[in-house]
């Protein structure tokens, strides 16, 4: 879940910086504060910027296809198919709040603004939705399927974004950015679950599954983790390719 979060936030930045073919150019919006490539604080730069872009964020910016995300609907998301024992974790009808107090601890700009490295903080994250869950974790077997809450504090994310330029035959070979790699990996911090209806709303079985997965939150989010990481990457980096049509690489970031 936290993961998720991660890979939103990272999308968030690449809104920044990546635009794509096929479209006139465009006057930037209000909420996009523009930082060049040769400002010396460029990193602080890029944050006050993020840090400015958070009030929109939470309601949504629907020019950019950006969701509200206060509360984030995430619809369906397949967690690990196929995993250590064949173990298997689908979300449904996930909404999560939180995501909108978002803190950027740290970051790093290299190759004249084409690779950012940055840390990234999720304070508070609450969710809810729907799970399916079966398999076998921490030495149990988990079988169910229902509505679930949690709470997760403290996650650290370690994002690495990496563009490259290219020329635009299709708009006077103006120079564009895409998106080259973009790679999460996250610090697990404290968290709490509650799925209900394990084993067909057997209680007992189910209250003890639910106090071992928050007896070991570590262990049981780092097994779900990998998984969510890759498909983070590859979806997000989709979406970025496709939705900032508009912006060319000197509007975005002027020399």
């Amino acid at each position: 879940m936290d993961v998720l979060m991660t890979g939103i936030i990272a999308f968030t930045l690449l809104l920044q910086v990546i635009p794509s073919s096929n479209a006139k150019l465009a006057e930037l919006p209000e909420y996009i504060h523009i930082c060049k490539r040769n400002d010396p604080d460029l990193p602080n730069c890029i944050i006050k910027s993020l840090d400015f872009m958070k009030p929109y964020l939470k309601s949504g910016i629907e020019d950019l296809r950006v969701p509200p995300f206060e509360p984030l609907d995430l619809g369906e998301l397949n967690i690990l198919e196929g995993g250590s024992s064949g173990f298997t974790v689908k979300a449904k009808h996930l909404k999560v709040y939180g995501p909108g107090e978002f803190k950027i601890k740290k970051m790093t700009v290299r190759e004249s603004a084409q690779r950012f490295d940055f840390e990234l903080l999720l304070p508070i994250l609450n969710a809810e939705g729907h799970y399916e869950i079966n398999g076998n974790l921490l030495s149990l077997p988990i079988k169910g399927n229902g509505p679930f809450v949690g709470n997760f504090t403290n996650f650290m994310a370690f994002v690495k974004v990496e563009f490259e330029p290219y020329q635009n035959p299709e708009q006077d070979n103006i120079e564009f950015l895409t998106v080259k790699t973009l790679q999460v990996k996250v610090k697990v911090g404290k968290g709490k679950l509650k799925l209900y209806n394990l084993f067909n709303g057997d209680r007992t079985i189910g209250d003890v599954v639910n106090e071992t997965i928050n007896n070991n939150f570590e262990a049981f989010a780092t097994e779900l983790i990998g998984p969510i990481e890759k498909a983070l990457e590859k979806k997000f980096v989709n979406i970025a390719k496709k939705i900032m049509d508009k912006y060319s690489h000197d509007q975005l970031f002027p020399l």
